[in-house]
C-alpha cells in the first residue's frame, strides 16, 4: 500500500486473499483471488495465475511484483515464464529463513527466486542468507515507516510487544522474563501461541500482563507512542519494522541479537540487545530500563535520529528506479 500510494503515476493491478469493498486510491485496482483456507497457499497460486494471466493480456501490464516466495512469487514465476513478462520478488524475511530451509517450502523459494528478473530484500541479513547465484540480481531497499502517526505522547510506565503469537517471535521467552517483574506489559498480536499464553497468565494471576489482541496499525501506534519501550524478542527476523517505528516515537527498544535486528538496534545507543532464547539475560535489560527513566529517555531520544533514515519517499524512488530497469518503461 505505501509503495503505491508514492507512486501514483503508475497504474496497480493487486492480486489479493482479502476482499476489499472500498479502495481510496486511484491508481490501484484490486482484485480478489477466491481460495480454500485449508489449502490457502495452494488455491490461491492456481486462482491468482489464471487471473493474473488474463489481466496482463487485457492490461498490457509491463511487470509483475511480487511480495513474498510462496505463493505470490510462485505465482510470478510462472506467469513470467508464460507471458515472458519481467517479474521482481521483494522477501520480506520469513520466506528467506523459514521456507527456504522447510522441507517443502525451499523447492517453492528456489523456484520463486530462480524465475525471476531481480530481488528485493528488506535487509542486508537476508541478502546474505541467499546462495551465491542469486546475489547477483539481489537489492537490498529498506522499508519506510508511516511517520506521521509515530511520534512520541509520553512515557506511560509500560513495556509494549508487537507481533504474532509463534514461537519465531519468542513471546513464550517473553512470558518467562516478564512473569516477576513488578511493572505493566502490553502484548499486541495473536497466532498459535495466543490461548496457551493467556491461560498461563489467568492461572498464575499475572495481572501485569495484559493481552491485547490482534490491532490494526492506527490502533497499535497509539500504544507506541505512550510505552516506556518496546520487547522484540524474536528468534530469527528478517528485519523487524516494529522497532523502527518504536523509534519513530522516541522509545527505546530492547531486541535479540539476530538476523536484520543487528541493522536496526544498536546495543548502548538506540537500545539493548540480548541473547536469544535467554530469558534472564532478557529480564535483566527490562529491568535495567525500568530502573533508569533517563537512559529510557538517552536511547529513545537516539533511535528517533536513527528512524529518520528509513522513508517510504525513499523505497518507492528505490522500487520505480527497478521497475524502469527491468521493463524499460
Amino acid at each position: 500500500e505505501n509503495l503505491m500510494k508514492h507512486l501514483k503515476d503508475i497504474e496497480f493491478h493487486v492480486l489479493t486473499y482479502n476482499n476489499y469493498e472500498e479502495n481510496e486510491y486511484k491508481n490501484v485496482i484490486i482484485h480478489s483471488v477466491p481460495h480454500l483456507k485449508k489449502f490457502r497457499g495452494v488455491s490461491y497460486l492456481i486462482n491468482a495465475y489464471k487471473i493474473g494471466k488474463n489481466i496482463i493480456k487485457k492490461e498490457d501490464i509491463n511487470l509483475i511484483h511480487a511480495h513474498y516466495a510462496f505463493p505470490q512469487g510462485c505465482v510470478g514465476g510462472l506467469l513470467k515464464n508464460k507471458l515472458s513478462i519481467p517479474h521482481i520478488l521483494t522477501l520480506h524475511g520469513s520466506d528467506a529463513l523459514i521456507l527456504k530451509n522447510s522441507l517443502k517450502g525451499r523447492y517453492f523459494f528456489k523456484y520463486a527466486t530462480a524465475n525471476c528478473d531481480k530481488i528485493i530484500c528488506v535487509s542486508k541479513y537476508i541478502k546474505n542468507q541467499l546462495d551465491e547465484d542469486l546475489k547477483d540480481k539481489a537489492v537490498v531497499i529498506y522499508n519506510g515507516i508511516n511517520r506521521e502517526m509515530l511520534y512520541n505522547e509520553g512515557d506511560h510506565n509500560f513495556g509494549l510487544f508487537v507481533g504474532a503469537f509463534v514461537p519465531q517471535k519468542g513471546v513464550d521467552v517473553l512470558i518467562e522474563a516478564i512473569k516477576d517483574i513488578d511493572f505493566n506489559f502490553k502484548l499486541i498480536g495473536d497466532g498459535k501461541l495466543y490461548n496457551k499464553i493467556e491461560s498461563f497468565i489467568i492461572n498464575n494471576n499475572l495481572d501485569h500482563i495484559e493481552l491485547l489482541g490482534r490491532k490494526d496499525f492506527i490502533e497499535t501506534a497509539s500504544f507506541m507512542r505512550k510505552c516506556s519501550f518496546l520487547i522484540v524478542p524474536s528468534r530469527s527476523e528478517g528485519f523487524g519494522m516494529v522497532a523502527v517505528e518504536a523509534m519513530s516515537c522516541s522509545k527505546p527498544v530492547i531486541a535479540t541479537d539476530v538476523g536484520g535486528l543487528r541493522e536496526i538496534v544498536i546495543d548502548g545507543y538506540n537500545g539493548l540487545l540480548v541473547e536469544r532464547d535467554n530469558p534472564k539475560d532478557l529480564k535483566d535489560k527490562i529491568l535495567k530500563l525500568i530502573n533508569n527513566y533517563e537512559l529510557r529517555q538517552t536511547l529513545g531520544r537516539n533511535g528517533k535520529e536513527f528512524s529518520k533514515k528509513f522513508s517510504w519517499k525513499r523505497c518507492a524512488e528505490s522500487v520505480k528506479a527497478i521497475y524502469e530497469d527491468v521493463s524499460k518503461i
